[in-house]
């Protein structure tokens, strides 16, 4: 996952705001007491996306109360209390972050890739470390990892086949923040998760595509837009748009999945996230004009 789940900050109301920033603190705190302090670098707003559904869905709420953040340990900020969703999305990040790095190190030059190879055995152990509590979710993320490395190694133009992986990832966190809920709220989650994991695919390698180019770099999209296509319209605002009916399906199978959902508590918030921020990071990546420097930095 790569940061792009994000919150509109424009349009939020400061108690949801306040909210989101506390399950936020919060699973940088659980990140690390866990997996130690440089853990708390794989924090992203993706993980709190998660943890932040899977309190939504939960019967009880955990809670929230004022706590100090050890980055400014003179003032007291809200905090969420601990709770199996906020420990589920930490275990997630270990898992994928490790993934992350090693398609960082592969993906870029040596020099470059030295931060990356640093962390590398810090993140081995943590993922090792969660992978014993998650081992189906290990398992499901090694073989879709693997089959994506394949995909990329054969180049290959299906954009299809190209966000499965990721899709399936996705669909699978989805079903297991719920816990062992209803059969049919799996289902809603495990359409919900896939849809969002495709949106999230297709946003990165939109945002990837000039720098994949540069460095002759794996991308679908150089072959479903054409290189003809992207040589000629680089450099012109909005040059990805055609990508954008593709995405806006994507963006609305999601919210209507996620209306299937008896949402408890947080829907304001959560519908933040998928009706204004997610189209909002859409936007900013479709409108760029081609340029390297135009990349939207995930956190």
């Amino acid at each position: 996952m790569f940061g792009y789940v994000r919150i509109y900050k424009p349009d939020i109301r400061f108690s949801e705001y306040e909210h989101y920033q506390g399950i936020y603190c919060r699973l940088c705190k659980q990140l690390g007491r866990k997996y130690g302090l440089l853990a708390r670098a794989t924090l992203s707003y993706d993980f709190t996306f998660l943890a932040l559904l899977g309190m939504a869905l939960d019967d009880g709420c955990a809670g929230f109360k004022k706590a100090r953040c050890l980055f400014n340990p003179f003032r007291k900020k809200v905090c969420c209390c601990e709770n199996r969703h906020i420990d589920f999305a930490a275990d997630a990040a270990s898992i994928l972050i490790y993934h992350k790095l090693l398609d960082n190190i592969s993906d870029s030059r040596f020099i470059s890739s030295i931060p990356s190879r640093l962390l590398l055995p810090f993140a081995y152990r943590a993922k090792k470390k969660a992978a014993g509590k998650r081992p189906q979710l290990d398992k499901i993320v090694d073989d879709c990892m693997s089959k994506q490395a394949q995909i990329e190694a054969k180049g290959a133009d299906c954009i299809d086949a190209a966000a499965e992986p990721t899709a399936r990832i996705t669909s699978k966190l989805a079903q297991d923040i719920c816990g062992n809920g209803c059969e049919r709220r799996r289902r809603v989650l495990e359409r919900f998760g896939y849809c969002l994991g495709r949106w999230i695919y297709l946003v990165d390698a939109a945002d990837d595509l000039m720098d994949d180019i540069e460095k002759g770099e794996y991308n679908p999209l150089t072959d479903y837009l054409g290189m003809d296509y992207i040589h000629k319209n680089k450099g012109t605002e909005g040059f990805l748009s055609p990508l954008k009916p593709m995405l806006n399906a994507c963006l609305a199978e999601c919210i209507s999945a996620y209306n299937l959902l008896e949402i408890k508590r947080f829907d304001g918030l959560i519908r933040n996230i998928l009706e204004q921020g997610m189209p909002s990071v859409q936007e900013h990546v479709l409108s760029k004009k081609g340029n390297n420097d135009e990349r939207l930095r995930p956190v």
